[in-house]
């Protein structure tokens, strides 16, 4: 515990030596959300806020290269741009207000505090500006593609370019709607649209806590289009499904039904084992399956956070630290792998604490 205690205090050293500014060259406000509408309403400006979290691959890819783009800077500092952790303090509250589901999700305001519209994934540079520019003249929008269905309200593309976004946006009832009617105009799929509606539909009643209805989705996708390409993504997301229903054992045969689909696929078995260690569950399977990611992903940084995350799960803090040290040495710049290694031996500090209590009694 002595070399625990001596990590813990060199670990929260070295962040807060390299715990420098993230986005030097974009000027993100930090002021509250209440104080930027109404700057942007004094100012006339849009504002921009990006919806990340610290461990999200794609978001990390947008600050070092959509971000870095002195186009973007420029455009970015020509409006308010914001970023917020969704899983922390304000940001969690407002992530759940803007009902975001997935991260990164770059959502578009007016001044006055309006969404106009959202995108959720990576954006390279030039789509990005592309995007971002046409949802201020009011093109690819919600409200676009409404307009544009009224004059063919039975064209397949447009009901399913709308109904995605409204997916997107988590409003249910009307991804429901536009997304229905593409399930009941192409039952058999031949235009490629249905089981896209199926597995939209299902992850988002998933995220609006209707898991029964969503439920309903994945059984479908799965019982009626084996050869989908969402096929995968339906398997994890009715696993999913299962445990927030409260069947813990239908939820792990579910998904290692995914992870035996592909049995050479570290991602896929990092999938998995995260899941696991998140929430606690599968850890005497996890393991071994962590274990077989991090050797087929070449001790890849990312997948040896998972297994260290596991042997937190489990109370093996020193071995957490001792494996979240080599995801740490491989991204050295990257402040996550060491805010990591700080909640570790803050556990096993406490832990410590705890049986010489007990050695006490």
């Amino acid at each position: 515990m002595v070399r625990l205690a001596k990590l813990f205090a060199v670990a929260v050293f070295t962040v807060g030596l390299i715990a420098s500014p993230i986005y030097a060259d974009v000027q993100w406000n930090t002021q509250s959300f209440a104080e930027i509408v109404e700057r942007a309403q004094k100012e006339d400006k849009h504002v921009f806020i990006d919806f990340y979290a610290v461990w999200c691959g794609p978001c990390k890819r947008l600050e070092k290269v959509t971000y870095k783009d002195p186009k973007v800077i420029d455009y970015l500092n020509s409006i308010i741009p914001v970023k917020y952790d969704a899983e922390k303090g304000d940001g969690k509250i407002l992530a759940e207000k803007f009902r975001v589901k997935a991260y990164p999700t770059l959502v578009l305001l007016t001044p006055d505090g309006k969404e106009i519209d959202r995108h959720l994934g990576f954006l390279d540079p030039d789509k990005f500006l592309l995007k971002m520019q046409d949802y201020q003249k009011g093109i690819g929008t919600i409200q676009y593609y409404k307009a544009e269905l009224e004059k063919n309200s039975d064209d397949l593309e447009l009901l399913h370019t709308l109904g995605m976004k409204c997916a997107d946006a988590l409003l249910a009832e009307e991804a429901k709607e536009y997304l229905g009617k593409i399930i009941k105009m192409d039952p058999a799929n031949e235009q490629g649209y249905t089981d896209q509606a199926l597995f939209a539909l299902g992850e988002t009643f998933y995220s609006t806590d209707a898991y029964e209805e969503a439920k309903s989705y994945f059984d479908q996708l799965l019982e009626k289009f084996p050869e989908s390409k969402s096929f995968d993504y339906a398997l994890v997301m009715l696993a999913r499904t299962h445990h927030k229903m409260g069947d813990e054992k239908q939820c792990l045969d579910t998904y290692m039904q995914y992870v035996n689909r592909h049995p050479d696929d570290p991602k896929a078995m990092n999938s998995f084992a995260w899941f696991c260690a998140s929430r606690k569950i599968g850890l005497d399977i996890a393991p071994p399956i962590a274990k077989k990611a991090v050797k087929l992903s070449n001790e890849s940084p990312g997948i040896l956070d998972t297994l260290a995350e596991i042997y937190y799960a489990m109370g093996d803090y020193e071995k957490a630290v001792e494996i979240e040290e080599k995801a740490a040495a491989k991204e050295p710049e990257d402040v996550y792998y060491k805010d990591q290694i700080i909640k570790f031996l803050k556990a096993a500090l406490e832990a410590s604490k705890e049986e010489g209590k007990h050695a006490e009694r």
